[in-house]
């Protein structure tokens, strides 16, 4: 940590006679130098969750933490925002290093990243019951979040609830696995975590469906789960806002509206049910999140079963230096 100013004065003055000493208000220019800084992996998607999504962000944070001097123009401390992601910045050694320094911690914060594993599970109505009669209170979310294992696994009650959990995992291992899917996803950025949407053909020329043209017509029906994950200060846990997307087909309307070179022509519209919902929860770092679907074929019940682990990439570089095995 950087000595404060006053702090700072007071060691010059008793280390050297008072004559000797520079006025600290006039600027060296003289001592100013220019260097480019790449901001680029600063920025966007994986500065979101640092508060820094913009080169904007980036120059805010410098002028607020750190004193450049008095601006002169081009022939004083200056930032020039340039193209591809670059900032040059002319000012003195000190600043300099404290801005290295700054971004430096910037780009240690977005070290991290999140891998997700998300299962797709389908039950019916009488094993969804059971499941939720199955889950420890203490895990148990609020709908559309059944189920988020977190702090409580630490708790004094800790052994309760990992035999509770035993049991709904039986139930959850027995039900029919419609898709599985694994990812590594930015820190605090927006990402579809799962999704599973097919295609309904359908047609206006009176021609079955499916058939070959130039302008096939189509809607999608099925879900995609959207999450933001955001990993707690002391990198222990993982909170997730969860928002369902779905759309369902529940059926066709036809109309005539007459012939057309001896082909009736009869125009289809679909008909569809927008569907979702949102949740929030915290997740312990290998912990299991369970999220019910609003969308679900027909007297079955769907669950995105979602398994966060915490990457945190200076760790995995130290482990491979140590040659130890890196987890998975």
């Amino acid at each position: 940590m950087p000595a404060k100013p006053a702090a700072l004065f007071a060691f010059v003055l008793l280390a050297a006679p008072l004559a000797a000493q520079p006025d600290p208000k006039k600027p060296d220019d003289k001592a100013l130098v220019t260097k480019v800084y790449n901001i680029k992996p600063l920025i966007g998607a994986h500065g979101k969750a640092n508060q820094t999504p913009d080169a904007d962000a980036v120059i805010k944070l410098i002028l607020s933490t750190i004193a450049l001097g008095e601006s002169k123009g081009a022939a004083g401390p200056q930032i020039v925002e340039r193209d591809n992601g670059k900032l040059e910045v002319r000012a003195n050694a000190k600043a300099q290093g404290e801005i290295a320094d700054l971004l430096d911690a910037l780009a240690r914060l977005q070290d991290l990243t999140i891998d997700i594993k998300a299962d797709v599970l389908e039950l019916d109505a009488a094993s969804y019951e059971k499941l939720l009669k199955a889950l420890p209170k203490a895990s148990a979310g609020k709908l559309p979040v059944v189920l988020a294992t977190g702090a409580e696994l630490e708790g004094d009650g800790a052994p309760d609830i990992d035999k509770a959990l035993g049991e709904a995992n039986k139930l959850l291992k027995a039900a029919r696995l419609v898709q599985t899917s694994s990812a590594r996803f930015v820190n605090g950025a927006k990402a579809t975590v799962s999704a599973r949407r097919a295609v309904v053909p359908y047609s206006n020329m009176g021609e079955p469906a499916g058939v070959a043209r130039d302008n096939p017509l189509y809607v999608k029906e099925g879900f995609a789960l959207v999450a933001v994950p955001v990993v707690s200060a002391d990198r222990r846990f993982v909170r997730f806002k969860l928002t369902e997307q779905s759309t369902a087909v529940t059926g066709m309307k036809k109309r005539e509206l007459g012939e057309f070179g001896g082909m009736k022509v009869i125009a289809q519209t679909p008909v569809v049910e927008d569907l979702g919902a949102t949740g929030s929860a915290e997740v312990a770092d290998g912990g299991t999140l369970l999220f019910k679907l609003a969308y679900a074929p027909k007297d079955k019940v769907w669950v995105v079963l979602l398994k966060p682990t915490i990457f945190i990439q200076a760790e995995e570089d130290a482990l491979k230096k140590e040659g130890k095995q890196v987890k998975p």
